[in-house]
């Protein structure tokens, strides 16, 4: 995989197939450009928010391997109806949870051998962009305001495309999801409109704009981020699958309205939803597994293989059985890397001539390697690598083992 030419190809939620992800340059350099919906930080982490960062960790550091630069923002959206919630019921000021839950995030996914996004925006440090797009959404015709202001989805042709959903199913799922809101006089005009800003609660913080006090909608949130620190049209756009709709679609659907500029993303990549005790690991159903738990049972670095023995778009059950199992893998890997020292450094670009030190490397490990670099190429294959890094470690292949494990685990420690 030589440097002129990535050879990544991602499945992209919107066309339903594989498309091949070529960045442009930024500044005279290769730059891939991706951005990630983060966390809103009212709570600790669990493996189903690790499982998504740690997959887009491993991206960005095997488009890095390749000597490609990844321009990475991922935000924080510490202005949102749980943290508020949160906040309230907790007696602490919002702000204070916010700081303290993305402390702890960011000691969470550090711990898990994480490369940390180049910007992490948080929204309330960026409300005058966020303002100025609605403002101009405004201005140009797709948006009105009554209770709030609204984006009228009447105006962009093909909401619903990326989510693959009927406007029944659409409508359902926000009644599901209490984002419904009440439509008639003085409020939404359609039942699939969403607020680009709206009016807070009392006990909420408002910033001063054209259309009263109040603040922002939660998809212009991600658009405005986006286009202010990577551009009018981004390469990937990333995030957990239960983002697709509504999140995503209404992102696409005004980022799109906004500039004229299609597609806004070359490639939307959805990870799956991890399950624990036969459903969906989330907080309100409090079947969560934390990442501080997960690392109190296993080494970190085998907690990240234990995350990317699952394909990236699919749906899985956590079994502390299956961790155990990774566990033993690394157990195996630190003892052929004995000597080393016990974090796993990251890989190192490659200039040219293809990915992977070749200095030290014997021929086998240079095949092993070239074989890992395939199956990430394809569509982020991690369990294909896992298979291909267990293979190396039983054939003692350090050099090769040490470089595919710095891909998949980051600085993870094995120990």
């Amino acid at each position: 995989m030589p440097d002129a030419k990535l050879g990544l190809r991602v499945h992209d939620t919107l066309s339903r197939r594989k498309v091949r992800i070529e960045p442009g340059k930024v500044r005279g350099r290769k730059t891939l450009r991706l951005y990630v919906c983060g966390v809103t930080p009212y709570d600790s982490g669990h493996m189903g928010h690790a499982f998504a960062f740690c997959t887009f960790d491993i991206l960005v550091r095997f488009v890095e391997a390749a000597g490609i630069r990844v321009r990475y923002v991922q935000n924080v959206t510490d202005v949102d109806d749980p943290l508020f919630e949160r906040a309230q019921r907790d007696g602490v000021d919002w702000r204070e949870l916010a700081e303290r839950e993305t402390a702890r995030h960011i000691r969470d996914m550090g711990a898990l051998g994480w490369r940390p996004p180049d910007v992490m925006p948080r929204v309330s440090d960026e409300i005058a962009p966020i303002l100025r797009a609605a403002t101009e959404l405004d201005a140009r015709g797709y948006a009105y305001h009554t209770n709030a202001l609204y984006f009228d989805v009447s105006r962009y042709r093909g909401y619903g495309r990326l989510s693959r959903r009927s406007r029944l199913s659409m409508i359902r799922k926000l009644r599901l999801e209490g984002l419904l809101g009440t439509v008639g006089p003085g409020a939404k005009r359609d039942a699939l409109d969403f607020p680009l800003w709206r009016q807070s609660a009392p006990e909420e913080p408002a910033w001063p704009s054209r259309f009263g006090p109040g603040r922002p909608g939660w998809h212009i949130e991600c658009s405005a981020m986006a286009m202010r620190y990577l551009g009018e049209q981004i390469d990937i756009h990333g995030g957990g699958r239960d983002l697709i709709f509504s999140h995503h679609e209404s992102e696409r659907a005004q980022s799109e309205s906004l500039t004229g500029k299609v597609p806004f993303a070359r490639a939307w990549m959805h990870t799956g939803l991890v399950r624990y005790e036969g459903r969906k690991m989330s907080k309100s159903l409090g079947n969560l597994v934390f990442v501080s738990q997960a690392l109190e049972r296993a080494p970190a670095a085998a907690v990240r293989l234990y995350l990317a023995s699952h394909r990236y778009g699919r749906d899985w059950e956590f079994s502390w059985s299956g961790l155990a199992q990774a566990a033993r893998l690394a157990a195996r890997l630190r003892v052929l890397l004995a000597g080393e020292k016990a974090g796993v450094g990251a890989a190192q670009p490659v200039k040219s001539g293809g990915v992977g030190p070749k200095k030290g490397m014997s021929a086998a490990g240079r095949r092993l390697v070239a074989r890992f670099t395939d199956a990430l190429a394809d569509d982020l294959d991690t369990p294909r690598a896992i298979r291909i890094l267990r293979e190396a470690t039983r054939l003692r292949e350090a050099e090769a083992a040490r470089w595919m494990l710095g891909i998949l685990a980051g600085t993870a420690s094995l120990s």
